[in-house]
């Protein structure tokens, strides 16, 4: 694992970070996490409020200060039983702009997908947006497969590309 941060899975003591940390990136995606169906509070409210769905989060190793009031370095939000049972869909993933090309997103989506392996898990679905080469590049670096392209779906030219992932 990259040095410098740990990663365990988020609680409802957290609210308040991971609700900073999706602020922060919002703008990141298209569209922006605020202006998909119920923004962010219920994006946050279906993660950390249900048996079947949460965050995994890396934060610093070092303690520097008031733990509630550090940024998360990096976040992959996921619902377990998504397509019926032995499926999981990443519904998030960033890292902070401060901590971007560091290897965090991949050790986050290696741990979810030990995690969810270890639970039952067989597949993992996703999805991205033809404008983001970037995502596209990392999740087929990681052996995801895209299966479908849902065209315009996000506006004019702006696809959306779905993938998978037999992990067990």
């Amino acid at each position: 694992m990259v040095e410098g941060f740990s990663i365990r899975y988020a609680s409802k003591t957290d609210k308040l970070r991971v609700t900073s940390f999706l602020e922060l990136v919002d703008e990141d995606f298209y569209p922006p996490l605020s202006q998909r169906g119920g923004g962010i509070p219920e994006r946050i409210e279906r993660c950390l409020d249900t048996d079947e769905a949460n965050f995994l989060v890396a934060e610093p190793n070092a303690n520097r200060g008031n733990s509630l009031l550090e940024e998360f370095m990096g976040m992959i939000g996921y619902t377990r039983n998504w397509k019926g049972h032995g499926t999981a869909y990443i519904n998030f993933l960033a890292t902070h702009p401060n901590h971007r090309n560091s290897g965090i997103s991949k050790e986050l989506c290696l741990r979810l997908e030990d995690e969810l392996a270890g639970s039952g898990i067989k597949r993992i679905y996703l999805c991205t947006w033809s404008g983001n080469p970037a995502a596209m590049r990392f999740y087929e670096s990681l052996g995801y497969c895209s299966y479908a392209i849902v065209l315009n779906d996000r506006g004019n030219s702006i696809d959306t590309i779905y993938y998978k992932k037999n992990i067990s």
